[in-house]
Order: structure tokens, then sequence, then C-alpha cells
């Protein structure tokens, strides 16, 4: 467990403005038929121009005082893996700031909100995989909150009240048990053993803490069978699932997050199902944007999220690699494919009293 240092506090950004519908970007997609997950999504008839998908810079990352083994990253297929764990974690480093990026938009909790668990003041959190600890300390100042992650690439500038620490959540956890919240996002092929990190929640929570895992369908659906299995899109999913199930780290397991959770012995388990689209062919304008941010991660993500699975784990040439991945390509932004992602959101308390207190 190795502590990341950091500088003065980062004040949040404002939003732009100049900008009114920004505003309502993170929150729309959650407020869309919450009562109705399942509804369609109205696509727009008219040709629109989603060419647009730069998603913004990075800050650089910390190295003061972090061994020189954490930071010899691995090498492969012209690509930079962590580090630290070496092998266990299929995405490549710099993609998890893109996605972590992305997620400020995406994975803003259902009606517009962080999450979903009913906090209220924590004292301290734990956010595992570092996707929202800054925006954490954020919204509360009078928290401690500790984002864990496998390699240092988190801003140097960052409230005070957070700190960083290059850790693999799989390992035996060395925190004390007096955590009132625990997040999870999006760790697919991250983790091997999920039952065993939610058993981890729960021994270091508080009684009456939460644990809240968030993650999406590894397979896009439509509403209007306009994405099929003949499409690369739906091919490249089968062997991802295919590559992942051999690597013993399935790439998602948002479809069984509630039962994970209930095994785990958490209480009062709710589970809220949103879509987001992948693509700018919704009607509703708000929607539009959102997609055009699902596509921006997935266009700029799919060597990181296939090139270790595909040649390390199917042992594909990488030229078959990248001609399928060009094909996927087309797919996302051809659009007439009118795709989304279903998105879990899944939360749950320790009880008040556990089973070795009565």
């Amino acid at each position: 467990m190795l502590f990341v240092p950091h500088k003065k506090p980062l004040l949040p950004i404002p939003l732009p403005s100049d900008d009114p519908g920004r505003e309502d970007i993170q929150r729309t997609l959650w407020r869309h038929q919450v009562s109705k997950p399942t509804a369609p999504l109205a696509a727009d008839t008219t040709e629109v121009d989603d060419t647009d998908s730069a998603i913004g810079d990075t800050d650089t990352e910390s190295t003061m005082t972090l061994p020189s083994h954490v930071l010899n990253y691995q090498h492969e297929n012209g690509r930079t893996y962590h580090a630290y764990r070496q092998g266990t974690y299929m995405l490549v480093k710099c993609h998890t700031i893109t996605v972590e990026y992305g997620s400020r938009h995406l994975f803003k909790g259902g009606r517009g909100k962080l999450f979903l668990a009913p906090i209220q003041k924590p004292q301290k959190v734990l956010d595992i995989g570092t996707g929202t600890a800054i925006e954490f300390a954020n919204k509360f100042g009078a928290a401690s909150v500790i984002g864990t992650d496998l390699s240092p690439i988190q801003p140097t500038w960052v409230p005070q009240n957070v700190e960083f620490i290059v850790d693999d959540a799989e390992a035996d956890w060395a925190f004390k048990p007096d955590f009132d919240f625990i997040h999870v996002r999006t760790l697919g092929t991250g983790i091997r053993d999920m039952e065993r990190l939610l058993e981890q929640c729960y021994k270091h929570l508080k009684p009456g803490g939460w644990v809240e895992l968030q993650d999406g369908e590894a397979r896009p659906s439509t509403d209007d069978g306009s994405l099929t299995s003949d499409h690369a899109l739906w091919k490249w999913v089968d062997h991802l699932e295919k590559a992942s199930i051999q690597a013993g780290r399935k790439i998602s397991i948002a479809p069984v997050q509630k039962c994970l959770i209930t095994g785990a012995g958490f209480n009062n388990i709710k589970e809220e199902v949103y879509k987001t689209p992948i693509g700018t062919w919704p009607k509703r304008v708000d929607l539009k944007e959102i997609g055009k941010y699902t596509k921006a991660v997935l266009l700029e993500g799919l060597d990181s999220y296939s090139l270790a699975l595909f040649a390390r784990v199917l042992e594909w040439e990488l030229a078959r690699v990248h001609l399928l991945l060009a094909e996927v390509r087309n797919d996302l932004k051809d659009p007439k494919i009118h795709a989304y992602y279903r998105l879990h959101f899944t939360y749950g308390q320790k009880p008040l009293v556990t089973s070795t207190e009565t």
C-alpha cells in the first residue's frame, strides 16, 4: 500500500454560463424514464454530426516518493499497463483516465447524483478505482476520502480531505473498519473474486454503512433491432466476454450486482437501471450530448479493452484484432444503429447489528 502525496485543494470547476444545457447533461439521463427504465428511447430522424469526440486533457500525475517498481509500467503491443500487480488488470493505464473523465457525465448516479445510497454526512469514504474520490471530497468537505488504484494517475492538485493510495483491492485491506460508504465503479476485468471484494467491503464498513456498485452491461442493447448479431460490435462483445471468462475476470458484473450484494450479507438492497445511448442518434438534445461522451469513451478505449484480452488470452494476431476494431468503429459511428448501454446502480446497507453481535 503506497500513499500518493497531493498539493493544495482543487476547487470545483463551475459549469460554463454560456451553455445552459450543460447543467442538465448530468441529470437528464437519470431523470429519463426513471419509473420505466425499459421504455424505448426515441431516435432522431434528421442527420447529425457527432464527429467531435474530444473529451479533454488530463493533469500530470504525481511521482513524488513513489518507488520505481510502481512506475516501471508494463509495455505490451504498443500500450502501457499498470506496473503494480502487473498483468492483473486488462485495461491500459492511460484509458483509466479517459474512463474517469467520461464517467463524470455517464455515471453521475441516478437523478443527477454522484451516488444513490441514502448517505447524509459520511465521515469516512473509500472509493475503489478512484473514479469519484475527488468529487466525493468536494461534496463532503468534512469527510476523509480515500481513493485506491493500481497506478498514480490522479491529478496532483486535489482537495485537502482526499488521499490516493496505490493498492490492489483484491489484496487484504489494511484499513480500519470504520468507513461510512464504499463506492465501486466499472471494475470489469479488474476483479477476479467479486464475492471476496464485497466481503472486505462488509468487514470494513461501520454498522449501518453503505456500499454501492455502479457498472454497465457489456453488451449494448437496442429497442428497434438496429443492432444484430451480424454487426462487428456484437461480435466484439462475444469475443470480449469469452476472453474475460477465460482470464477469470468477467468483463461486466452489472446483471448480477444485486445477487452479489445480497450474498455478502447486506440489507436494504436496491437497484436502479438506466439507459445511456451510444452516439447522437436520440431525439432528445440532452441525450445526444450524453451519447456523444459514451461514443467518445468507446472509440478511444477500444484498443484498451481489447488488446490484452484478444492477444494475451485469445492469442489473436494483432492484425486480426485491429481489423475487427476497425469494423467496430464503423458500427459505433453509424447513426442507423440505435444502441445504448444499461447501467446498473446497486447499493446495500450493513446491518446495524451484525450476526456476530447477536
